[in-house]
């Protein structure tokens, strides 16, 4: 039966697994306290100068102990010996690195690192080629790969741009998000809307979706609404963590298709149901661009731009639910379109608009 790799996985038990394994190879002796420390940012030495927080009252205490007691096995177990004790015991108890070798486990670690390079590949070849160059940067960071990139961009040897500037916040966690959906894993991790105190999120992943330069998560969740919840990346807080005693729930075969199908955006308001929008172009230039840069996937031409009685005009219809991703597109456009019916979603945009212009209307 095959070794498990240690530096596999996601969550604290990986995290501590790694900070553990660096500072061990600096053959200096090092306490679970001084691990733990790192991984809160705390100053060395913080939990004998602050006697009220002990290490074991800590948050993912227990994880930390399983790493450790990993780590020191796969030590011990590809080299005898290599691992010494200060001979104290408790919290005093510390461990170093005495091995030979600078690096013991790299062929592990470069195979994780090769399966995360397999991983995002897989995710990039799911996402259709969608991806802006500005994630390779976050993805990439610190490589001789984005070293070269930049040098490129820089001597401007660089032809290839995005012109939308994409939130970066978690990007790391497409490919890790894109695995779980994939391995059919459930994950918890604390979320924190705008505003609003982070609550922790038993959440079954299902699908990705990018929208305006930000990515969202949809999945089951342990909590209203249960099904499609909505979840930002740039949104989470914390740690995920693989759950895996909860059966995870895919989602039906084709629900997502229908789910997107009939709006724009990712958002489902309440009460809202498909009906036909009807939206009149005031120039010939609006009416073409808005042909061949359509506002929905239904969108088609009602009546082609020319002279009528009442004026100049182009008018194109959608089937859609009106929500508010396509009220803001519709505002980008400023006076150059005129929302006709449906009459709810008319009264919506001057709304906006009335407040939009008493904002002018005040001396500054």
């Amino acid at each position: 039966m095959p070794t498990k790799n240690i530096f596999a996985g996601i969550g604290v038990r990986t995290t501590f697994v790694n900070i553990l394994y660096e500072q061990l190879m600096k053959r200096e002796f090092v306490t679970l306290a001084d691990i733990m420390c790192i991984k809160r940012g705390y100053p060395k030495g913080f939990y004998d100068n602050n006697p009220k927080r002990t290490l074991s009252g800590e948050k993912f205490y227990g994880d930390l102990k399983k790493a450790s007691s990993e780590v020191i096995k796969a030590l011990e177990l590809a080299y005898p010996g290599c691992i010494e004790d200060n001979g104290k015991s408790g919290k005093g108890k510390a461990f170093r690195y005495i091995g030979q070798e600078d690096d013991p486990l790299a062929a592990e670690r470069q195979a994780i690192e090769q399966k995360r390079l397999e991983d995002y590949v897989a995710f990039c070849k799911a996402s259709a080629g969608i991806l802006p160059s500005s994630w390779f940067s976050s993805y990439f960071e610190n490589t001789q790969l984005l070293l070269d990139t930049n040098r490129e961009v820089e001597s401007g040897a660089s032809h290839i741009c995005s012109s939308l500037e994409q939130n970066l916040t978690n990007i790391d966690l497409l490919p890790v998000f894109n695995k779980a959906i994939t391995d059919k894993k459930v994950l918890k991790f604390s979320y924190q809307r705008f505003g609003q105190q982070p609550f922790e999120l038993l959440f079954h992943p299902q699908y990705l979706k990018e929208y305006n330069g930000r990515w969202f998560v949809f999945g089951e969740a342990d909590r209203e609404p249960h099904q499609a919840y909505n979840v930002p990346l740039d949104r989470i807080v914390g740690e995920l963590i693989e759950v895996n005693d909860v059966e995870y729930i895919p989602a039906p075969k084709g629900f997502y298709q229908d789910f997107f199908n009939n709006i724009t955006g990712v958002t489902h308001e309440k009460d809202a149901k498909v009906e036909q929008v009807v939206i009149r172009t005031k120039t010939e230039y609006q009416h073409g661009l808005l042909l061949t840069k359509p506002l929905h996937h239904s969108q088609r031409e009602s009546l082609p731009y020319g002279e009528y009685e009442d004026g100049s005009y182009g008018e194109v219809t959608l089937t859609i639910e009106p929500n508010r991703e396509l009220r803001g597109k519709i505002l980008l456009y400023g006076e150059n379109l005129e929302v006709m019916k449906p009459l709810l979603l008319r009264e919506q945009i001057k709304e906006i608009i009335t407040k939009q212009m008493e904002l002018y209307m005040i001396e500054r």
